[in-house]
């Protein structure tokens, strides 16, 4: 029985899968006597993710992210898994997510330990051949659907890998959307829960790699809406009922070579621009965001640079600005006016950090009480995270009359 990973190209994949179960080419579950576990095993370096135990592969393939790679972390799981003789499988995540590759056992017939570990070799480099050549199937991407799908080929104190951006372009969690990109994540997960759309992931251990990552025509993100995606899911995981959510810090910079099938590009708001008289928004889906309910910067760096601009705007003429912050509708009127205000007031300190004379500058805050708020309430009263978070911003209104 051949030890390895079926190693023909996913142009020939569909042809000849059923040729090579019945040829042997996927992999049996026979045990080797001798060889195998290894009770001096050392543990794989990511967090609370455990080795030794199958894994669902969840691969994105697909347009407008990097072509996909397995970092050395996740292989060493593989490893691990195959060496205790556990099962690992591959999910492709695209629009309608599917099992790519069910799971696999390795097996050697290796009488020594040396013989044994150049057959592990080979079964470990025939899964990283198989996750460089997949390609999506469906247009589109449903990264819950694949964590879902991805879920199912594992049991409880298992572990799902996710391997993709995870800018998901289909309903409900449709990053295409106005506002989703810099959504509260905790509104993320009740607007999924209020539509079933939260993946069962109960007991399982989830592992998110290349999250944020993007390829071109996809604009790359900052490193705030980066941060911001990673916490979504993070959340999304959790509310799952994941007994363990780690990200792993390995930035895929593989230029992609995958157009098709077609993936919609996630809109990501410019920088702003200031004009010397007139409203400029700057909205919490930009560099100038605050952290959920409080009125401290997501980054603060990024705000800072962006306020530099506005500053020398400022100081350049007697121009007066008054700093108005605004909300959404969550939380109460009360609460909704006080942290509208303290934004504001945060705005116009960093302003007068940079030099902005202080009689050029006011602030208020207006709460939910603005005429240009967007709807951010569905037909049942529950909020819709991607309106909400256009509602919350800091207005600069520039007077030079």
């Amino acid at each position: 029985m051949t030890p390895f990973f079926p190693l023909h190209s996913r142009r020939h994949q569909v042809r000849q899968r059923s040729a090579a179960v019945v040829t042997g080419l996927l992999l049996g579950a026979a045990v080797l006597a001798g060889c195998g576990e290894s009770d001096g095993e050392e543990p794989v370096d990511t967090g609370c993710v455990p080795s030794g135990v199958s894994m669902s592969l969840a691969i994105g393939a697909r347009a407008n992210s990097p072509t996909p790679t397995l970092p050395k972390a996740v292989e060493e799981l593989a490893r691990s898994a195959a060496r205790h003789r556990k099962a690992v499988s591959v999910v492709q995540v695209d629009g309608r997510p599917d099992i790519d590759l069910g799971p696999q056992i390795f097996s050697s017939p290796a009488e020594g330990e040396r013989k044994y570990a150049k057959d592990l070799d080979r079964w470990v480099d025939g899964l990283r051949r198989w996750v460089t050549e997949m390609r999506a199937d469906e247009p589109e991407v449903d990264v819950l659907k694949s964590l879902a799908v991805a879920a199912a080929q594992v049991k409880p104190g298992e572990t799902v890998v996710l391997v993709d951006s995870a800018l998901q372009t289909t309903p409900p969690l449709d990053f295409r959307s106005k506002g989703m990109l810099d959504a509260d994540p905790k509104e993320v997960v009740d607007f999924l829960r209020r539509s079933n759309s939260v993946p069962d992931l109960t007991d399982r251990n989830v592992l998110l790699v290349g999250v944020g990552d993007t390829a071109p025509p996809q604009e790359e993100l900052d490193v705030a809406r980066r941060r911001q995606v990673i916490e979504i899911w993070t959340a999304v995981a959790t509310a799952g009922g994941a007994s363990c959510v780690e990200l792993l810090e390995s930035e895929n910079s593989t230029p992609s070579d995958i157009d098709s099938p077609p993936v919609s590009l996630v809109p990501v708001p410019p920088l702003p621009i200031f004009a010397p008289c007139g409203d400029t928004v700057l909205s919490d889906q930009g560099s100038v965001g605050f952290i959920p309910d409080s009125a401290a910067f997501r980054d603060p760096a990024a705000a800072r640079t962006t306020l530099v601009k506005l500053a020398e705007v400022l100081t350049r003429g007697n121009a007066q600005a008054e700093l108005i912050g605004t909300t959404s509708s969550a939380g109460t009127e009360k609460g909704r006016q006080l942290l509208s205000e303290e934004r504001a007031r945060t705005v116009e300190a960093v302003l007068r950090e940079l030099g902005v004379p202080e009689e050029r500058l006011s602030s208020k805050g207006m709460g939910a009480n603005w005429p240009d708020r967007k709807p951010d309430r569905g037909p049942d009263g529950a909020l819709l995270p991607g309106p909400a978070a256009q509602n919350r911003s800091v207005i600069v209104r520039i007077s030079c009359g």
